[in-house]
């Protein structure tokens, strides 16, 4: 799979995150200094496999990712801007059925489908913290995401299927809403857990033109949360 361009894509995502929180920072700069809040970790999405000519359930995609929040108020209750970056990649051999040519009946064809995304999120949360250890939180608002999906047959490849490697790729925009929890075992250092939900459009461009599709999945993560 290409990553040259996921990875570029990657870098003005976090060019784009560290640009928000300085604007945010900037424009708080007067008020009271408040610790952020900020986590690491890794998981997996689930998505929906929405073609009917590649056989299997879900897609399995491995999380990593990285957020900051920005509290705009202290005490028990919180409330504050947040945003992140998050990649996410799954490489699977799948079953595609294929049409055989002009004689009709169709062909199944093993393919590597490899996906990669890249979302940068920016929006709003609010945390509750009952005890000094303990923190949950939520938080919705506005994502931008880049998809790039490749379809490659392994050997052999049966007559007269192509076996060429397809591939395409697309960039979107859509909504997200999370929830998660805080354990700290030190002042700034702890685990964490939480769940997100995403729904996006993508516009994917290949050799025949350019599509919509919509992608909507659930991600588990778990990690490391730290103040900064």
């Amino acid at each position: 799979m290409k990553l040259k361009a996921s990875t570029e894509n990657c870098i003005v995502l976090i060019m784009c995150a560290i640009c928000y929180l300085t604007v945010v920072d900037e424009a708080f700069s007067q008020e009271t200094k408040m610790t952020m809040n900020g986590h690491f970790y890794f998981g997996r999405m689930t998505i929906e496999n929405n073609d009917p000519e590649i056989e299997g359930d879900e897609y399995e995609l491995k999380i990593i990712g990285v957020d900051a929040q920005k509290p705009l108020s202290h005490g028990n209750f919180q409330y504050g801007l947040e945003t992140g970056v998050l990649l996410s990649w799954d490489s699977d051999v799948r079953q595609f059925n294929a049409s055989s040519g002009s004689g009709g009946g169709s062909v199944s064809v093993s393919v590597d489908v490899s996906s990669i995304l890249v979302d940068y999120f920016f929006g709003g949360y609010v945390a509750i913290q009952p005890a000094k250890w303990l923190r949950l939180y939520a938080g919705a608002g506005p994502m931008l995401i880049y998809a790039r999906h490749e379809t490659e047959p392994t050997e052999p490849t049966p007559e007269p299927f192509n076996d060429e490697t397809e591939s395409e790729s697309g960039v979107g925009a859509g909504v997200y809403a999370r929830t998660g929890i805080d354990i700290f075992l030190t002042d700034s250092l702890g685990i964490s857990a939480g769940a997100r939900i995403n729904k996006t459009t993508l516009s994917f461009e290949d050799t025949l033109g350019s599509e919509d599709e919509d992608i909507e999945g659930w991600q588990a993560y778990a990690g490391l949360s730290f103040n900064f």
